[in-house]
């Protein structure tokens, strides 16, 4: 398994493969989150990643982002992201090219960015304590989570917007992020 990540512009070849996949992605109308794979969804991307599978398929495909309404020097790993292949629907446990390719985007965050906090968040509750459990039992990783939302997106009137999060790194810049108790 293999996993590649790098900065938007800088790779024709993968910047095409990416594209491909997440225009597949988003012409099919039967995912639940299509709207999320526009051609947009990446705007604010300031890395993309695959994470291949020993026979050079792609099974993963996310971004790194970064927006205004974060904290300076906070990212979101694994956004947008979705499986090109192995689409096992509720896995026992978290895929390898999850936890492979979110390794990939810390080391990247922390060798190419200012990053001094990194997240995942999701707008669907109780999925934080598998993932805090995942990347502690298969990679040593200590996430945290509290009992807020993020504003995660610049819209603070859209519910969407409001979302759970998992995070690694400087708490204090949390302080600096609008939030407010979450209801779930």
């Amino acid at each position: 398994m293999e996993t590649k990540t790098w900065i938007p512009g800088t790779d024709a070849e993968l910047d095409a493969l990416f594209d491909q996949l997440r225009e597949k992605h988003y012409q099919d109308h039967t995912h639940r989150l299509w709207k999320n794979y526009g051609p947009e969804s990446i705007s604010f991307a300031v890395a993309l990643t695959i994470c291949f599978d020993d026979a050079g398929t792609p099974e993963l495909c996310s971004s790194i982002g970064s927006r205004d309404c974060w904290p300076k020097g906070a990212y979101r790993i694994m956004n947008r992201c979705w499986k090109a292949n192995n689409k096992i629907a509720f896995p026992r446990k978290m895929s390898p090219s999850f936890g492979l390719s979110a390794i990939s985007q810390i080391d990247w965050l922390y060798n190419n960015t200012d990053c001094e906090l990194h997240f995942i968040s999701r707008e669907t509750p109780n999925w934080e304590k598998f993932v805090i459990d995942e990347f502690k039992w298969q990679y040593n990783i200590d996430w945290k989570t509290d009992g807020y939302k993020y504003l995660t997106c610049p819209n603070e009137c859209d519910n969407s917007c409001w979302q759970t999060i998992v995070y690694n790194g400087n708490q204090e810049l949390l302080t600096l992020w609008k939030h407010r108790p979450s209801k779930d």
